[in-house]
């Protein structure tokens, strides 16, 4: 197989011209837009996707590629949608590498949590129990999955014994991906059959029946699904009179180690930091998380401290070499989870994206949801997603005191500023 490691830089082909009047627009190429192109030309809608930039290279163009299911304690409908996601992910990445030719990088290498308080150490009987309940034994492809207490951590060289006087936790559902691999393997899928336009930017979605481009172009929709990230909620505002979510900066690095490192080794979780080895001796590492920020893909002094923390952390990555600083701008929506329907005021658009920081793991089933829609069916979805549920925490917080909280955590129908 292929081992691309990122979408293409030469302009993308599509078959033929795209008509005015498809059945399917999805106005976004990233993650989320890419699987919904994927899902629909194999159910037969002539679709066109329209990106405003290049494929994939927005909040979609990082390196991180981990994919760690929420702690299991306090189980809620939340928390089982993404764990069905995540388990149903390695078969959907199996089945598109023989589709495309492509490897993703996939591995199920699991998450190592150092256990550095008495406070931590007495948590984890009641993390491993929840596990144990809530998780299967086994995964899809008959990979064991548990939460492990682990009185010393494995690997010195990759966890510190600094942070882990108390041991560790080892969870083997997590697992990691080349995030560039899998977005030129959904690209290519993509555009094989569907109308792909980049540097085609949607300016006016009207009430989906009419989409206008910055150039001028006019399309004619049967239905829209508006994939675009942190710039859904500018598009969505004129129609919804509503702010629907912001963007959130993160900062990564990748680093190249002194010495070879095993690439299977499991995820470092610690205080929100990420490290993830991958192949050909490179390390991600990651991400900050900023509400305020002057330039959207700049990098700044806080991903310095962030390789540092990571280094004390991982005594592999000292004296690591920087191969690359990245930036983005993730989608973050009021209701602190992703947000997917139709809006009430457009019934024929429906919006799906929020997805913030695991958007990766959960993308192909937020596909699935806005495909259901898109036929008539209204799909099985926690109510925290649903619409109606974000404009309440949006016209509970214009009312109070604005979108000022973040969290990355389900919580139901809690709104990110109330």
């Amino acid at each position: 197989m292929s081992t691309a490691s990122s979408t293409s830089s030469a302009a993308l082909d599509f078959p033929g011209p795209p008509p005015k009047s498809p059945d399917l627009l999805i106005v976004g190429g990233g993650i989320v837009g890419l699987w919904c192109a994927a899902r629909a030309v194999e159910a037969g809608l002539n679709t066109v996707l329209l990106e405003k930039g290049r494929l994939g290279q927005g909040a979609s163009g990082g390196f991180l590629g981990a994919l760690m299911p929420h702690q299991p304690t306090q189980w809620i409908e939340e928390k089982a949608f993404q764990l069905d996601a995540l388990l149903s992910l390695e078969k959907e990445i199996s089945a598109l590498e023989v589709k495309t030719d492509i490897t993703c990088g996939y591995l199920r290498c699991g998450r190592l949590i150092p256990t550095r308080t008495e406070k931590k150490r007495r948590e984890r009987p009641a993390w491993h129990d929840a596990a144990k309940q809530e998780w299967p034994e086994t995964s899809p492809t008959g990979a064991s999955i548990g939460w492990h207490i682990l009185d010393t951590a494995p690997d010195p060289t990759w966890l510190s014994s600094k942070y882990s006087p108390l041991g560790a936790e080892f969870e083997t559902l997590s697992a990691r991906l080349n995030p560039r691999r899998f977005v030129a393997a959904l690209t290519n899928l993509a555009n094989t059959k569907a109308h792909v336009l980049e540097n085609a930017e949607a300016v006016s979605l009207g009430d989906g029946s009419r989409v206008t481009l910055a150039d001028g172009t006019v399309f004619t929709p049967g239905r829209v699904i508006v994939t675009a990230g942190r710039h859904s909620f500018g598009l969505l505002e004129p129609i919804a009179q509503r702010n629907l979510g912001r963007g959130v900066k993160g900062q990564a690095a990748l680093l190249k180690p002194r010495h070879p490192i095993n690439p299977d080794q499991p995820i470092l979780y610690y205080g929100g930091l990420y490290v993830i080895a991958h192949a050909d001796n490179r390390v991600a590492v990651g991400s900050t998380s900023e509400i305020t920020f002057t330039h959207p893909t700049n990098t700044t002094a806080k991903l310095d401290d962030l390789i540092a923390r990571a280094a004390d952390l991982c005594p592999a990555l000292q004296q690591a070499e920087t191969i690359e600083r990245w930036a983005g701008v993730r989608p973050n929506a009021i209701g602190r989870q992703p947000i997917i329907g139709p809006l009430p005021e457009a019934p024929r658009m429906i919006v799906n994206t929020g997805g913030f920081k695991i958007s990766f793991g959960i993308a192909h089933k937020m596909a699935d949801a806005a495909l259901s829609y898109v036929s008539g069916t209204v799909p099985s979805l926690p109510k925290s997603f649903e619409v109606a549920t974000h404009y309440a925490c949006a016209d509970s917080n214009s009312r109070g005191s604005g979108f000022t909280t973040l969290t990355t955590a389900p919580s139901g129908a809690h709104c990110a500023g109330g």
